[in-house]
């Protein structure tokens, strides 16, 4: 399930190595086999004639041995800091489909307090407001990088969404808020807490949405609040990411103290050519 590969010149030294792993969950979604560029790392030393060389060779060659693993397509995410080995993807088909801005906050300072709504409250989520998140998930998320992939079916694209929010409740993530007004639920936001050594962890929003006709009326400065309240006992850092085009949950961040930390473009090399078409 793991493809990878290193290039070394005559004298061992090495100019690259790239590591492809296969995207089980997203293999199984969208009945295709997918792979995740896990790792690509260049030597820094190359003249820029020789480090373009050396990423075409490379991509190259994990294409063939992708090809040879019967992958569709493989999904990649690299920093915008790194426009050489974006471009050298692209000139082996690669396409460009999101740009992802990562962001960053303490919860424990720098934010603005928490305001109560009189349009919703926010409490924690449980398996009977499954279906109302299914359907809310299914019609919200739209800027991402599987949309804006014109091969992948649209349909499957939406129900990604409606799973990701079932496996939250089901655990894949601590705790799911939701802003709700009477039985209707206006809102939702997932935290995740992740453990690295010694008692540090950090926090992740994975998902947080609005219903449309629920939009500007502060729910989503609401609910980034409450789980910045939830965070704060658990960590000192927080991330959330949202694609670059996205440019009301960009301005909602900044409002609330995120400082941006890292941009990244997403990139989808297709393999075979049997792409399954919107």
């Amino acid at each position: 399930n793991i493809l990878r590969l290193a290039l070394r010149n005559a004298k061992q030294t090495v100019e690259g190595v790239i590591l492809v792993k296969r995207a089980e969950w997203d293999s199984e979604h969208f009945g295709l086999n997918i792979g995740k560029l896990e790792l690509a790392l260049f030597n820094s030393k190359l003249s820029p004639a020789h480090a373009r060389a050396s990423r075409q060779y490379l991509f190259q060659k994990i294409k063939k041995e992708a090809a040879s693993q019967n992958l569709n397509v493989i999904f990649a995410r690299i920093g915008l800091n790194q426009l050489l080995t974006i471009q050298s993807l692209e000139k082996e088909g690669a396409i460009i489909t999101d740009v992802l801005l990562s962001f960053y906050i303490n919860p424990k300072r720098g934010t603005k307090p928490v305001v109560s709504s009189s349009f919703a409250k926010v409490v924690e989520a449980s398996k009977i407001d499954r279906q109302a998140l299914r359907e809310m998930s299914r019609e919200i998320f739209k800027i991402d990088h599987f949309h804006a992939d014109p091969y992948l079916p649209r349909n499957r694209c939406d129900e990604l969404y409606a799973r990701w929010i079932s496996n939250c409740l089901d655990g894949s993530v601590d705790k799911v808020l939701i802003a709700k007004k009477g039985a209707e639920v206006q809102g939702f936001i997932t935290c995740r807490v992740e453990p690295i050594a010694n008692g540090h962890s950090y926090g992740v929003i994975d998902l947080i949405g609005v219903k449309k006709e629920h939009m500007k009326k502060g729910i989503g400065f609401l609910l980034v609040g409450k789980a910045l309240q939830y965070f704060s006992d658990f960590t000192r850092s927080v991330y959330v990411g949202t694609s670059a085009t996205n440019i009301a949950a960009t301005r909602l961040y900044q409002s609330m103290g995120f400082k941006q930390v890292f941009p990244e473009a997403t990139l989808h090399i297709w393999i075979h050519t049997n792409k399954s078409g919107c």
